[in-house]
């Protein structure tokens, strides 16, 4: 008899959880949301935030008001909504650095970026430009790579820093093509981009949305893409992986997440309207013009590629010895 009762408890509060997470779904959204992006506003985290923000208003008929919550690399933003209640009307722009990178920079990250989060959907994804200054005598990747063997250690690749992408794109670039260049950080892609232009540093990784411009002018050089097929933004520029380094990609990316345990119904609403806000005319030329490409994707195969960035920056990142202090 008790057992008989417990199961019928046990099935109404089953049938009260899908009632409430359907009644969500059905009235959400009903009022503001808010998408924390963990930068600072006018670069391109921001742009793709506000992008996508503008559309989800329109779709909704709500306010989705970005809320710029910068510093530590992207911790204070993703923090706090890892911490927000999981509703659904809090949600992170998250990217590269604070969901696969700084997990295995820092041992005290307050935030588990896999338990803690709930995938949405992945917006876009940005590529990477090797470079060289235009007085460079090295033409090709196979050049750079040739020029590296035969003096180990006396070329020397910039970054925006220690730990950041292009820093670690430097690594991955190393291991792979089996070579030895010495790091050198700066603060920032724009002094590294000056040196570079100068011709004080002989190489560095930078993304496309910042070196086209110098491209263009005629200040550097690429001889070179992370991604594994070209871009259509530089379909002269050969991919890395087709010019002597089979396998090679780095992308920084931008995707939206939730609080986990935000109820499933919701994120099914949140990944609709994402998905189809990135496949908006508009909002493609718009993100196509810093550099990015648009994707849109399922939950599930957001969740998956997260877990498998941060499988393969934490292995570069011990590689690398690289840390956050």
């Amino acid at each position: 008899m008790k057992i008989h009762s417990r199961a019928i408890k046990v099935a109404a509060l089953i049938l009260t959880s899908v009632f409430t997470c359907s009644a969500t779904a059905a009235g959400f959204p009903d009022k503001p949301l808010r998408m924390v992006v963990p930068f600072a506003p006018g670069g391109p985290t921001d742009i793709v935030g506000r992008a996508i923000a503008q559309r989800l208003t329109e779709t909704f008929g709500q306010s989705m008001v970005v809320d710029n919550r910068a510093g530590a690399g992207g911790v204070v933003g993703a923090d706090m909504v890892a911490k927000a209640a999981p509703d659904g009307y809090t949600t992170l722009l998250c990217s590269t650095g604070a969901m696969a990178i700084n997990p295995g920079l820092m041992d005290k990250l307050p935030y588990d970026s896999v338990k803690d989060f709930a995938g949405i959907s992945l917006v876009v994804t940005i590529p990477y430009l090797l470079l060289v200054s235009p007085s460079s005598p090295v033409k090709t990747v196979k050049e750079l790579i040739a020029e590296a063997k035969s003096k180990p250690g006396s070329m020397n690749y910039g970054s925006a820093g220690t730990g950041s992408t292009s820093h670690l794109a430097g690594e991955l670039f190393k291991t792979m093509a089996g070579i030895d260049m010495v790091h050198i950080p700066y603060k920032g892609s724009a002094p590294a981009s000056i040196d570079l232009i100068s011709g004080r540093l002989q190489t560095m990784f930078n993304a496309v949305a910042i070196a086209m411009p110098f491209v263009k002018g005629g200040k550097m050089r690429a001889i070179g893409i992370s991604t594994q097929a070209r871009s259509p933004l530089v379909p002269e520029v050969p991919t890395i992986s087709e010019s002597g380094v089979p396998g090679f990609e780095v992308l920084t990316w931008h995707g939206i997440c939730a609080p986990s345990k935000t109820p499933k119904p919701v994120l099914k609403t949140l990944n609709s309207a994402i998905v189809q806000a990135v496949q908006h005319p508009q909002t493609r030329q718009h993100l196509g013009s810093i550099g990015a490409d648009v994707v849109g994707s399922t939950q599930e195969e957001f969740e998956k590629f997260i877990k498998s960035e941060l499988a393969k920056w934490s292995k570069i990142i011990k590689a690398s010895g690289a840390t956050a202090y």
